[in-house]
């Protein structure tokens, strides 16, 4: 299998009106600049993760994990970051849940 690891995409304006204010974005700034949350913090609103398999006696197979935010200027709701990792059946690998924008 192709190695699929640590493949990752980043679209850092809206693909719409070209801004580059998100509302997830936006609200966690106000938060880090409190000091109420580390300034490494990602901010998204929802998270899709897709594992791309022929059929269910797979192995390991890659899985997608894509961020959407909505623009703050025209509303538009889009892929804010992207990546693909390799899932092992029974979870040893699999992408942990919360933040995945820093390295598993």
């Amino acid at each position: 299998m192709e190695n699929t690891q640590n493949k990752t995409l980043d679209f850092p304006n809206c693909p719409k009106c070209g801004s580059g204010r998100r509302l997830a974005g936006e609200t966690l700034k106000v938060e880090v600049e409190k000091g109420k949350m580390p300034k490494q913090s990602n901010a998204f609103l929802f998270q899709h993760q897709s594992i791309i398999a022929k059929d269910m006696h797979w192995l390991s197979a890659p899985v997608i994990v894509s961020f959407f935010d909505a623009c703050v200027e025209c509303g538009t709701v889009y892929c804010i970051h992207a990546e693909t990792k390799l899932a092992v059946q029974g979870g040893k690998n699999l992408p942990k849940s919360g933040n995945l924008f820093s390295p598993s």
